[in-house]
């Protein structure tokens, strides 16, 4: 008398296991296709030529602007976001309205950032400034500046500037470009432009 087994093999579980494994496979061939955000070698699918990022600690509330005043003389700042080819992406004002409220309660993002995005270029200087609107902290407040060229990627300046007060204005740097988007020179000469923005309604209230 032979002992009965005590297993079995089902041949439909085993194709269902088998088919999703496929199922899986497939999605993340697919996920991988849609994520991922180059088009070419050392080139990135974004419609901008130069993007300006400011960004300092976030555990500073501090509220730092970025201004950028392109050939033209035309200034980005918090008070004029956008022109014809510049884009200021937020007022980031430090500790101030880093959240959201939603209809599931306050979403928080701790970061202090500013980005400023150059869609295409005029050929001539940019003069890229940082003010000190309010400083909340006592300690000096470390702020980071990077430039970056889009197509092709390159970072054209990584810098950390230091305000310590209120009104103060400093120049990051000022970048000659040509129409071919290269950096021709770079210079760190200072000039205030904060008050060149002065009689807009916005206003500024504080400046050297």
């Amino acid at each position: 008398m032979k002992a009965k087994r005590s297993y079995s093999t089902s041949v439909a579980f085993l194709d269902l296991l088998f088919n999703t494994l496929l199922c899986f496979a497939a999605l993340f061939v697919t996920a991988f296709i849609l994520v991922n955000p180059v088009s070419d070698e050392n080139k990135i699918d974004v419609h901008a030529d130069f993007l300006i990022t400011v960004f300092w600690p976030e555990d500073i509330p501090d509220d730092v602007d970025l201004y950028v005043k392109d050939p033209q003389g035309t200034v980005v700042y918090f008070g004029k976001k956008e022109s014809d080819l510049m884009h200021l992406d937020r007022d980031d004002q430090g500790g101030n309205h880093d959240y959201v409220e939603t209809p599931f309660g306050k979403i928080e993002y701790k970061e202090n950032r500013e980005i400023v995005t150059i869609r295409k270029v005029i050929p001539g200087e940019y003069i890229i400034n940082l003010h000190m609107y309010s400083k909340r902290n006592p300690s000096p407040n470390p702020i980071t500046i990077q430039v970056d060229k889009i197509n092709p990627f390159s970072t054209v300046l990584l810098k950390t500037v230091t305000l310590i007060r209120d009104g103060e204005e400093k120049t990051v740097c000022r970048l000659i470009l040509d129409s071919n988007n290269e950096v021709k020179s770079i210079s760190y000469v200072q000039q205030k432009i904060v008050k060149d923005v002065q009689s807009t309604p916005w206003g500024v209230s504080r400046w050297d």
